[in-house]
């Protein structure tokens, strides 16, 4: 009987475990990974939107035509977590339903859903060495979710070509190599002219190149 009691309370510690785990709130389980939930605009996702929120409750942004109509791209916003979304060029007008228990892409936050929109459409637009983006934030206080901020982030792309020259081979005549037929003819009637850069013509062993491109992108000071 003496060992049965013994595991008393590692049982009543158990169950205790397993009521708080029965007692989270199911927002905690059934919410939806951060990211892309769709594009149905039917352009290429390129520019960036930073959003930065506050934990406790959870964001899905929507972006939409600024004359009107169904919203056009739609991401899933965990609070408190980073959060970035490539979007498609051009202005959309942006909201963002919040809320804690997730229901659903029909019933969002289920009755407890509420919206806040930005006060103007933002623009994504790209250039040659230059891509605009946005960052927003959005704080809660006093039980209300505001935007705190909205600015524009602005990625800055480099083009970096990196050459590497082989070093010329001295000894390549020693490996009897013969030059293309009439070559030397080729040179015989050149050395009428005179020498330069434009009108020489190769050596054996001439140099070879390598050029490789490498595009960076940062954000602009």
């Amino acid at each position: 009987m003496g060992g049965i009691h013994a595991f008393t309370p590692m049982r009543r510690l158990f169950a205790l475990l397993l009521m708080v785990a029965l007692a989270l709130p199911s927002w905690a389980q059934d919410r939806l990974p951060a990211g892309l939930m769709w594009n149905r605009s039917g352009l290429p996702a390129t520019l960036p939107l930073v959003v930065k929120t506050m934990p406790g409750q959870d964001y899905v942004v929507f972006l939409a035509p600024t004359e009107g109509g169904d919203p056009v791209m739609a991401g899933y916003i965990r609070g408190g977590a980073f959060f970035r979304l490539l979007v498609p060029p051009g202005t959309w007008t942006v909201r963002f339903a919040h809320g804690r228990d997730w229901q659903g892409e029909d019933e969002l936050f289920g009755p407890g859903t509420e919206w806040i929109g930005l006060d103007r459409p933002l623009t994504f637009e790209a250039g040659v060495a230059r891509r605009q983006g946005h960052i927003v934030r959005l704080i809660e206080s006093d039980g209300q979710v505001r935007v705190a901020s909205s600015g524009p982030l602005d990625i800055c792309q480099g083009l970096t070509v990196t050459t590497e020259i082989d070093k010329r081979d001295e000894n390549r005549e020693a490996l009897n190599l013969l030059p293309a037929p009439g070559l030397q003819d080729l040179r015989d009637d050149f050395d009428a002219f005179p020498r330069s850069d434009f009108n020489r013509l190769p050596a054996p062993g001439l140099r070879r190149t390598e050029t490789e491109l490498d595009t960076r992108s940062r954000v602009c000071p």
